[in-house]
This record gives C-alpha cells, structure tokens and sequence, in this order.
C-alpha cells in the first residue's frame, strides 16, 4: 500500500468564469477553492496559470483540462466565452465535456439564487439563457456535488469532496536521483507558475539584470518592487517561463496574506514527496526548508508581499533562485531590491497598437499619457479600443469624467484584477492602518502629476481642513509618507510626495462627492492661493522658482472641468498670478487662456467696474499685445482706460498704467501722435 506522504498531488483543474475570480470583493470564489485544493494537498491549475501556445484557444483548453486529474466547475450565472469555431458552447461547457468524454472525475457546485454579490455576477444580457440551461443540464447530470453561497461554503464543500473523493494507486516518484545536464533524473517536474501574457512588451533590460542577479553565485533574493499595476507580477512570469529549461522546480506562492504562506510551501513539500498531507504545514515547511539548499534548478516566487519581516523566515536558502514583487520598496535587509516603473513612451504606444491595431501612433500616445503608461491600465485600455467601439477620444472624454468606472472594466492578459478593483484593495486597506496617510494622497491626487512640494503641508496648516492640520508635526508627516511609501501608493523624497495619474484620477473619482468642506478640489485651491508668493511675477525673479514648484498644481487646481463655485477668488486670482509668470518666462500663448478665464472670472463675480476686473483686462490686454493681437488690445485697453478714468478717477496709479497700455497699442498700430499726445499726459499727472 503506498504510504500517504508518497502519493503525489493530483492535478485539480478549475473550471469558471473570470468574474468569479474577482468577487466577491473580500474573497472571491476562486480564491476560496484554490484554498481548498491546496489545503487537500492537491495542485490547482486552471487556464489562467496554463503558458501560452500558438494554437487555437479551445485546443489549449482541451489540453489544459485532459492534463488534469480532478475537474472541478464552479457555475455561476454568466455564460462566458464562446468558443470560437464552436459559438453554441462556451469555454466551461467545452471543459466539462472533455472532462467527461475523458472521464476525468468531475465536481460541480451551483451557486445558488441567494448568492451575495454585485450585480455584474449575475446580470448576463447577451447569454443569460444559455447559462440557465447548462446549469439545469449540470443538475441532472449525476454529477452535482454542491449548491453554495459563499466563498467560505464553496471551500468546506471543495475540501470535502477532495478528500473523500478516491485517489488513483499511484506509485511514489522519487524526489531525489542522480542529476545531469538536463536536470534531475527521475524528478517529476513541478510547475505552477501562471500563463504568461501575450501582450508582454519590453522590459529587455529589467529581465536582463534579474537574470544576472538571481543566477550570480550563492544564495540571492530578488525583490521586483513598484507601484500596483506596473507590471512586478507579469515580468517575474516572465523572467520564470524565459527560463523554464533551468528549472525542475517553480513554485508560485501568493503572500498578500503571509498566514497562508505555510500552507503553500507545504504544498510544494507534498509534491516533491517530503511530506504527507496530514502532516502539518509546520512540519512541511521545515522539511522544505531543508532540502531545497541541497537542490539546484529551482525557483520560488513570492508575489505580492508587503512586510520583509513576514516572509523573510519563509525564504529558502540557494542555489536555487527566490523572486519577490512587492509594492513595497524596502527589502534591503532580506532581498537585493530591483525597482520597476512605468513602460517607456514608445513601448506603451506598441502594446496599445497590438491590442488594438486600428489605433495611430499619436492617439496612442495620447492614450499612454493619460493612463501614466501603466502596464495594466495600458491593457485594460488596449482592450476595450480594441474589442469596441470606443473610439480614442470619447475613451479619454470618459477617463477624465468616470475614471473608477472606466478602469473597472476586465483587464485581460492574465491579470486577476482591474485597475479600479486593485486599487480600492490599496486604499481600503490603507484608510484602515493610516486614515491620516489616505487624505494626505487624497490630496496629492488633486494636485497636479508633478512631485507636490512637502512645505504644501507644512507651512500652511491654517488652510488645510482641521482634520489635516496635524501633519505639520513632522512626526505625523512622515509616519503618513512612510506608510504610503512603504505600499508603493505614492513616490516620497525628503521634499516632495507624488502619485502616479491612474490612482490619482481613481482617488479624485472616489472622493469627488466627499462632505469633507467644500469638496477637496476647493480645499486644493485654498492651499495654493496659501502657498503662493504675494508679489507679482511680472519682473520678480525672486519668486519665480516657488511658482515653478506650484504652477503644475496650479493648473490641476483651476480645471475648468472641476467644480469650483466655493473659490471664485482664489480662482481667479491663481489663474492671473500663474498666467503673469508664464507670460514674464516668455509664455504668451500658454499665458493666453489663462488670463482670458481670470478676467471672465472677475467679469461674473465683481461687474466689468470692479478695480480687480480692470487689473485683470489691462493684463490680458498685455498678452494680446505680445501675441500681436494689436487690434484687440486696444479695444481692451480704450475700454479698460475708460471705466477706470470713470471709477477711479484720471490720476489714479491703475488710470494711469491703462494709459500707458493703449499708448503702446496705437505705436504698434503705427498711430504715433495719437500714442505720443497720451504718453504726455500720462507723464504730466
């Protein structure tokens, strides 16, 4: 009789629709039986973790599945894909078909009516009656092992079926043998790294240092660290199947939850024969530990790791090689870090145009720009302007107005979760552990893309509402900074703080409704008008380099797209202080707008007699003059000097400088005496 730690694992293919592995949003259905495989002492594989071929997806499939050893269907209440040369059935029907004509044992569990979960698990327009009749099909079937509820439900049933269901008498393989050149002699190989993508791009230099790195000599971890959705996960796929002939061993382990690390290691242990399923992981784990220093040709990968201190006792020691990624940037003490960062331009306007080939080069670049190139957001956007109608413009229109609910779409290309999804996560997670560290990114993200000057919140508290006011003591600051830094949810120097565009535009459309004052986009704007230098640009060097810092912000904070009917003076005041600097470093053009919604502002607010709207026409006037828009300078200016003669009286400082400016104007127009004959009497008074 074979002993029970000899019995390898059997190969459990899980069969459902991809939204399934994304709800529910705490623990989605898939999680949950992947949990319950592991916990069997079983391996789970699925079309997400199966490589990419060239051949035809429903061939692939049918592969995928006669591989396995247990098929295990979870039915919802979307139908999915079909297949594509045969439409009358989708992908989970043709596997329990194969399942079947290969009599492969199978385990159905129906979700049932009263399942909890968003609509989008339940709502199928296009083939809402196909699914319901399969699933009538599937209940009498003979097969039908569960109807469940919850993920937590879907686990205990799982687990129960695998351990009862019987095992096939399968001799023990040996684990260790006499090696050679082309590995382990005797050695099942053990694989269960996911798919790798098809739109992977670039990142030649980044899969070239992680291989000098991880294959020097000795014991080395690499840790892949960088924002959400930049691409740490896909590159160590990767970097795992570019090697996968030096390996006999590659073991994914998913540690966002280090308490569930011991559980796959004992997995791994279990395949390669070190111990029983009814050993504890423990014991699993301590064994694994040990042998795998005596090894070669293997790989781990921890993904999505947070804290170095929790996952560094699970780390093996070498020859063989240990991949982390993590959001997290400091793991100098456990691991050699090797950050990663957005695609460059030219690589994200490729993967867009493969994704969608109709796309020109400069609406894809448009594109890239607006999505910061984040690798994910990039394939969520290359997929919805490649399999829609969607064309560039209306996409970006939509981006700008609903950004959570356009980057929430499914992202494809093997990523589990949207843009929108795995950020929400981040968030949450960080307004429970740091609510002070969320509103300070909350309001970075309503500031501008450029790095946010530290001395925004630190020299003007008085301005930042109550609840903000404590990050002026430098210890709350930088606890907050810590935080984030540490969650790779925002880029912190000893000067600035920074976020990237995606979650800033996803924090911006979350908290666009919040009661907190007047809404964060007044907030943002009260603390530049705080902020900024009190004299004029116009021929002051001496604060030019604060507005250099505060311009980008600027602009961000005075979007004409953003409600802002709280501040209409500092408003206008901003937009005519940042308009001047512009002008004054040789911007007339840039300067231009912004001068024209400055004098419109004050127009509205004041009355076109109001001295501020009189200053605020004589430098718009200016402009034009720059631009040598002549003509309508001087309209502007015999206006200007008009009321100002009427309001403020001929001798006034203000009269006297419109003069000046419609004197300028009639020289440019080439009407000399009549500018000399105003020169004069604006030098006399």
């Amino acid at each position: 009789m074979v002993s029970d730690r000899q019995v390898p694992p059997r190969r459990v293919f899980l069969s459902h629709t991809s939204e399934l592995r994304r709800f529910p949003g705490g623990r989605s259905f898939v999680a949950a039986a992947e949990s319950a495989v592991a916990r069997a002492g079983d391996a789970v594989t699925d079309m997400a973790y199966f490589p990419a071929r060239d051949q035809k997806p429903a061939e692939v499939c049918q592969e995928a599945v006669r591989a396995a050893e247990v098929l295990v269907l979870i039915a919802g209440f979307r139908y999915g894909s079909p297949v594509r040369d045969r439409p009358e059935l989708s992908y989970t029907e043709l596997e329990h078909e194969t399942a079947e004509q290969s009599g492969i044992p199978r385990l159905v569990f129906l979700l049932g009516p009263d399942t909890d979960g968003p609509a989008e698990m339940f709502r199928d327009l296009a083939h809402g009656p196909r699914q319901e009749a399969f699933r009538e099909r599937l209940a009498d079937s003979g097969v039908m092992t569960a109807t469940v509820t919850s993920p937590a439900g879907l686990e205990t049933a799982l687990l129960h079926a695998l351990t009862t269901l019987p095992r096939p008498d399968t001799p023990p393989t040996p684990a260790t043998a006499a090696g050679g050149a082309g590995g382990v002699v005797g050695v099942r190989r053990v694989w269960t790294i996911p798919a790798r993508t098809r739109q992977f791009t670039g990142r030649t230099d980044m899969l070239a240092e992680l291989a000098s790195t991880l294959q020097a000599s000795g014991s080395v971890v690499v840790a892949v660290t960088g924002m959400g959705g930049v691409g740490k996960t896909t590159t160590a796929i990767e970097y795992a199947h570019r090697h996968r002939d030096g390996f006999d061993i590659a073991w994914w382990v998913p540690a966002e939850d280090p308490t569930l690390i011991p559980d796959h290691l004992h997995t791994l242990a279990c395949a390669l024969g070190l111990a029983g399923r009814a050993d504890p992981a423990g014991v699993g784990v301590a064994r694994l530990l040990a042998e795998l220093p005596r090894r070669e040709r293997w790989l781990v990968v921890f993904d999505n790791a947070e804290d170095p201190d929790a996952v560094a006792g699970f780390l093996p020691d070498g020859p063989g090689q240990v991949l982390i990624t993590s959001r997290n940037p400091d793991w100098r003490r456990v691991a050699e870090p090797v950050g990663i960062r957005e695609l460059p331009r030219e690589e994200s306007v490729a993967l867009l145009r493969h994704l969608a080939p109709a796309l020109g080069v400069r609406d894809a670049g448009r594109v890239a720009a607006a999505v910061g190139d984040l690798p994910l957001a990039l394939t969520q956007a290359g997929g919805l302007l490649g399999d829609t109608a969607l064309d560039p413009d209306t996409y970006l229109r939509l981006l700008a107005e609903r950004a959570e609910t356009v980057l929430d779409q499914e992202p494809g290309g093997g990523y589990p979760r949207s843009v929108t999804a795995s950020w929400a996560v981040a968030f949450d997670r960080l307004a429970d552990d740091e609510p002070t560290a969320l509103e300070v990114l909350t309001l970075v993200a309503w500031c501008g893309p450029e790095p946010v000057p530290i001395t925004l919140f630190t020299d003007t508290p008085d301005a930042l509402p109550t609840p903000l006011r404590q990050v002026a003591d430098p210890l709350v600051l930088t606890r907050a900074t810590g935080m984030m830094s540490r969650r790779g949810m925002a880029t912190v120097t000893p000067h600035s703080i920074s976020a990237h565009r995606v979650p800033a535009a996803l924090l911006r459309s979350r908290t666009r409704h919040d009661a907190i004052s007047d809404g964060w986009g007044a907030i943002v704007v009260r603390l530049l008008r705080a902020a900024a230098p009190e004299g004029s640009p116009w021929n002051n060097p001496g604060v030019w380099p604060r507005w250099h810092q505060l311009l980008p912000h600027v602009l961000a904070a005075t979007d004409p797209a953003r409600r802002l009917d709280q501040v209409p003076e500092q408003v206008a005041w901003l937009l005519d202080r940042a308009a001047t600097y512009r002008q004054t470093r040789g911007e007339p053009h840039a300067a231009l707008p912004l001068f024209h919604r400055a004098h419109t502002l004050d127009r509205e607010r004041l009355g076109d007699d109001h001295p501020d709207t009189l200053t605020s026409a004589n430098n718009l006037a200016l402009d034009l003059r720059a631009l040598g828009e002549h003509q309508q300078a001087r309209t502007l200016d015999e206006d200007t000097l008009t009321r100002s003669r009427r309001v403020l009286g001929d001798d006034h400082p203000s009269t006297l400088t419109s003069a000046g400016n419609l004197a300028l104007d009639l020289r440019a127009l080439g009407e000399h005496q009549q500018a000399r004959t105003l020169h004069e009497d604006t030098l006399t008074r």
